[in-house]
């Protein structure tokens, strides 16, 4: 009996006496023979596993050498023949006279993770355990061959690895948290970057009383993380690490629903990062597909290799074909045949690579991506290469398909790859992408046309079985005709099938003109496909073959019915009974109910045959005053306060019931939308896109889809700037400073602020002018600068009530009244909002009312009126939660949890604030905000340490996204939480922070507070002179019958450092 051991350095056995091979490529043919136990290997692999790419002239002949000499180690009693014997496909090492320690260590996994399934969590750890125990070492050590060290080692050491997580995992739902956290950190050591070992490891600490160790794991995996890779945890870290900051007592529970997978997926989520179901973006399979046996082959046979590959190595197979080929088909097919390979989800896009308008940027297709996986938009990236790596941390762990469609070149696609060997990326395309074999490493694909039997498959699917045999030879000539192309096959058994009464002779006789097969030049099978458009295009009645000729000229993915109806200037009765004409033929698809797209080929054909340029003209206005007037009217509804360009189509297009219903339309047709702008900015009318660019900001900002905002603006500007239209330059700059705005990149937000500021004094535009000063106030008060902001808010809001412009008099004094709160000038800060809810009311703006309703009752609660903040703070977030403004309402949340914690409601406060983490996750600055709650709650109930922690989250956050206010909230609190720990060191210095930043922008009372700290500080130091000085500066900044509490408490410093002043002197004798 033979025991082979590969989990560690080769090693073999006979009966109890090791078998002597040293020889190191001999070493290597056993290891590759082992790993294919019981199954034929060609010579050719197994050359090619032992030298590589380089083998010697004579590899075969010394191959059969090895083979002779491990022959001979292995025999026992002349069984060496039958251990290692030779088959018509190769050479097979048998495990009749043996035991293999990958396949014990296999069997014992797979019984783990039947008993997972069972819920047998002992019996998966005693399993596991054993499987673990047959390892010596690293696998396969010792190897030389590249292919066992690159490619078979790592993979069965993530096998060991999996195996252990698993294990660890089964043995924390049994109890014993105390027990794993000696071998977790041991296994941290040697693998740093697997987030779920840290995990793992903060959970048994958690549970081990040790609460304060697992935070301090989280912060030492974050370090490595950012250290080693440049990236954040992910999301099942990140939200641990929150729950454990919390004290989530659910974490106790051992028993909690199980989410680990079966060993080879231990890491599989199968969830997204917001918590959504897995992306299944695949569209509809084909159902008149045939054949393609190979092709089919061949992709499956690729489902066994994945993960098998060195970590970041992603299998991609690329499929190649010319148009009409059927790639597509074929990707969508197999993938719908082993979509559950992919649990994972399923990512799909047309990269639009060959169609008559510009292929998709990767960033365009990330961003899609990106939300896919529930990233919201406002925390996309708007640079390709950040967005690729957020999308490849995002697969990291994943099993997915990824379908890239008709690229149209490798360096559009390489961005797009997930980076995860576990994942499986198509990409088809017209072009050899060459590169992407040399490079990444792709199997080519390559398509030809059917076979004859097949493409007689495709008709037979179309039209029934009756008709193809009652003219066999007919229909194989005409698949000939068609040369055996997909497309070509469809099409025509298309217009066999609405046609009924035809046969296939009187069709074969309309395509040829009875000379079937004359027609097809040898080799030119474009010749076929425009024979088959040019007789089914015949077919079609007058009114549907203009509809096909004008939805090859609109730019765009696809149209909706009422679109298409527009376009071709219809009522949607008459456009749905030509748009199902052009279905049944097979020339426009209906990928989604109400929704028509075509394939690339037909759409240039369809450009083609448009008659008349008046034709196109005609067509193309009415749509853009179709699509200019509809987002006109959604946005009155979104944001009826936002100042736009007039729009000469104002009142065409749709209506909308309410702002719920506007909002569904823009998420529909946002992608058309953003081609229309970028088409007329390179083709024509340019005054329609920076028209519709500005129509389309209010919604953009709403929504906060960064990379389609950016790419607007920007196309109008540069459609302005080439008309020479000053306004819409103007309206181009406020709209590219709004995206940057939201992305926190305020240089470039105040730079086109600056621009617009200009452009509308030189044309005169009071409107304008208080837009762009109101703008330029945002920027500064995100960025801290008070005085700034405070200045051009007031030049705003005078500038609205000098012309009677209400609309800007309204925004800007709701911006002054939030500013002025921040300072600390709480009196008018309340003035101010109280006016601008007036106006806001007249006006009928909710969204603003609702941000001025929440900002008053901030100012309420500082000044010691609860129940007039509270009722504020209600009114707040019911506008906001009947708006669906989600971000808003978790603001609202936090003050509201304020108002409670300071009346003793804390069960109250802890649900606001858990509620507005639900609500918020991903956005830095109202997550800081939240923080600060979370800490102010913990020290409400004494614990300071957990507030010290929560008070450092919030401060990392708001750093991040460079948000002054949280930041110095942040400050403070560490500062006086400190101060209750005795640490006078850390009080001092972040006292001082807070005291510094607050000054120089502008923070009065925040000031003030820092102040205070700095004056308690010095107090416990006996510097009786420098805590007065401090306490005085402090009550001179608190002015305001609003500021009584603190002033009284600056007073009271101020009381105790003069007396301890002259208590320090003691008494005073006479001379």
């Amino acid at each position: 009996m033979f025991h082979y051991r590969i989990l560690g350095p080769l090693d073999v056995q006979r009966a109890g006496e090791p078998v002597a091979i040293t020889a190191p490529k001999e070493r290597d043919l056993l290891s590759l023979l082992l790993l294919n136990a019981d199954r034929p290997v060609p010579a050719e692999k197994l050359i090619d596993g032992i030298w590589g790419g380089a083998p010697p002239l004579t590899a075969r002949t010394t191959l059969q050498n090895y083979v002779k000499r491990l022959r001979h180690a292995l025999d026992d009693c002349g069984t060496g023949r039958d251990v290692l014997a030779t088959e018509p496909g190769g050479y097979v090492l048998r495990l009749d006279h043996g035991v293999l320690d990958l396949r014990e260590f296999e069997g014992l996994t797979r019984g783990a993770a039947e008993a997972s399934e069972r819920g047998d969590d002992a019996a998966v750890s005693a399993r596991l355990r054993a499987a673990l125990a047959l390892w010596q070492g690293e696998a396969l050590a010792g190897s030389r061959a590249d292919r066992l060290t690159q490619v078979e080692a790592p993979r069965l050491n993530e096998s060991r690895m999996v195996a252990f997580e698993n294990r660890v995992q089964a043995d924390l739902r049994l109890g014993r948290h105390a027990d794993v956290i000696g071998e977790i950190r041991s296994a941290i050591g040697n693998h740093p970057l697997r987030e779920r070992l840290h995990g793992q490891l903060m959970l048994a600490l958690y549970r081990s009383g040790r609460r304060g160790e697992a935070l301090t794991a989280y912060q030492q995996a974050r370090a490595q993380l950012v250290h080693e890779l440049g990236l954040e945890p992910g999301p099942d870290l990140t939200a641990l690490h929150r729950r454990v900051l919390a004290g989530d007592p659910a974490l106790m529970d051992a028993r909690a629903p199980r989410t680990e997978a079966a060993p080879r997926g231990a890491n599989r989520r199968t969830e997204t990062a917001a918590g959504q179901p897995p992306p299944a973006q695949l569209p509809g399979s084909i159902q008149a597909f045939a054949g393609r046996i190979d092709a089919l082959r061949r992709l499956d046979a690729m489902l066994p290799t994945i993960g098998t590959v060195p970590t970041g190595v992603v299998r991609t197979a690329l499929i190649t074909g010319q148009g009409g080929a059927g790639k597509t088909a074929l990707a969508v097919h197999w993938g719908h045949r082993r979509r559950e390979s992919f649990p994972d989800g399923q990512l799909y896009v047309n990269l639009r690579g060959h169609d008559v308008g510009r292929p998709l940027r990767p960033i365009d297709v990330l961003a899609g991506f990106l939300q896919a996986f529930g990233v919201d938009a406002q925390h996309i990236p708007v640079e390709a290469d950040r967005a690729a790596a957020l999308y490849r941390s995002l697969c990291a762990g994943r099993r997915m398909l990824v379908v890239l469609d008709n690229a149209h070149c490798a360096d559009q696609v390489r961005p797009l790859f997930p980076g995860s060997s576990e994942c499986l990326v198509l990409v088809t395309s017209r072009d050899s992408l060459a590169g992407l074999v040399a490079r990444e490493g792709a199997t080519p694909l390559p398509l030809g046309m059917l076979e004859p039997g097949e493409a007689k498959e495709v008709l037979l699917n179309i039209i029934g079985a009756h008709r193809v045999d009652a003219e066999p030879e007919v229909a194989d000539a005409l698949t000939a005709a068609c040369a055996y192309l997909p497309l070509a096959v469809a099409i025509t058994a298309a217009d066999l099938a609405v046609h009924p009464g035809r046969s296939l002779a009187e069709q074969a006789a309309r395509l040829t003109g009875d000379r079937l097969g004359a027609l097809q030049v040898p080799g030119d099978e474009g010749t076929a496909i425009r024979s088959v458009l040019d007789m089914s295009f015949a077919t079609l009645s007058p009114t549907a073959a203009r509809m096909f000729r004008l939805f090859g000229v609109v730019p765009g993915g696809d149209l909706p019915l009422k679109a298409a109806a527009v376009l071709a200037g219809l009522d949607l009765q008459a456009a749905k009974t030509l748009l199902d004409e052009l279905v049944r033929s097979h020339l426009l698809e209906e990928h989604a109910p109400g929704r028509f797209s075509f394939h690339d080929l037909l759409r240039a054909y369809a450009a083609e045959r448009v008659r008349e340029e008046e034709e196109e003209s005609a067509a193309l206005k009415r749509l853009h005053a179709w699509y200019l007037g509809s987002t006109d009217n959604a946005v009155r509804l979104l944001q009826p306060e936002a100042l736009r360009l007039p729009v000469e189509s104002a009142g065409q297009g749709l209506g909308f019931a309410d702002a719920a219903e506007a909002l569904d339309w823009m998420d529909a047709e946002r992608p058309n939308a953003v081609a229309l702008v970028q088409h007329a900015a390179e083709h024509g009318p340019r005054k329609l896109a920076w028209t519709l660019a500005d129509a389309l900001r209010p919604y953009m900002m709403r929504r906060s889809y960064a990379v389609d905002w950016l790419a607007v603006g920007s196309a109008g500007l540069a459609a302005a700037e080439a008309d020479g239209s000053l306004n819409g330059q103007a309206a181009a700059h406020r709209s590219l400073s709004s995206a940057y705005l939201n992305q926190s990149d305020y240089d470039m937000s105040m730079l086109h602020d600056l621009r617009a500021l200009e452009l509308y004094r030189t044309i005169g535009s009071t409107h304008g002018e208080g837009a762009a000063h109101n703008s330029l106030c945002l920027a500064m008060w995100y960025v801290g600068d008070l005085k700034e902001a405070l200045r051009h808010g007031e030049r705003c809001m005078e500038l609205g009530r000098s012309t009677g412009f209400r609309t800007g008099e309204a925004i800007a004094t709701g911006n002054v009244g939030a500013i002025l709160h921040e300072m600390g000038r709480l009196a008018e800060a309340e003035e101010q909002l109280t006016r601008a809810l007036v106006l806001y009311d007249e006006l009928g703006f909710p969204t603003a009312a609702a941000l001025a309703e929440r900002n008053l009752g901030a100012v309420l609660h500082e000044s010691g009126h609860p129940e007039r903040a509270r009722a504020a703070l209600d009114r707040a977030a019911e506008i906001q939660r009947r708006l669906g403004n989600q971000v808003d309402i978790a603001y609202t949340f936090f003050w509201l949890a304020m108002t409670m914690i300071r009346s003793g409601d804390r069960a109250g406060a802890l649900d606001h604030i858990d509620q507005g983490f639900e609500i918020a996750t991903g956005e830095a600055r109202a997550e800081s905000y939240l923080y600060v709650g979370r800490a102010l709650l913990s020290q409400s109930v004494g614990n300071q340490g957990v507030a010290l922690n929560h008070f450092e989250t919030a401060r990392g956050l708001a750093r991040r996204c460079n948000a002054r206010t949280p930041e110095l909230r942040a400050l403070l609190g560490l500062a006086d939480t400190s101060l209750r720990l005795g640490r006078l060191a850390d009080t001092a210095r972040f006292a001082e922070a807070a005291r510094e930043s607050a000054s120089r922008r502008g923070y009065g009372i925040f000031e003030a507070r820092a102040l205070l700290l700095l004056a308690e500080v010095s107090l416990e130091e006996s510097e009786f002179e420098a805590a007065a000085r401090r306490a005085e500066q402090a009550a001179a900044l608190l002015t305001e019958p609003a500021h009584r509490h603190c002033r009284t408490e600056a007073l009271l410093l101020l009381e105790r450092a003069r007396r301890g002043a002259v208590d320090d002197e003691g008494p005073q004798t006479e001379s």
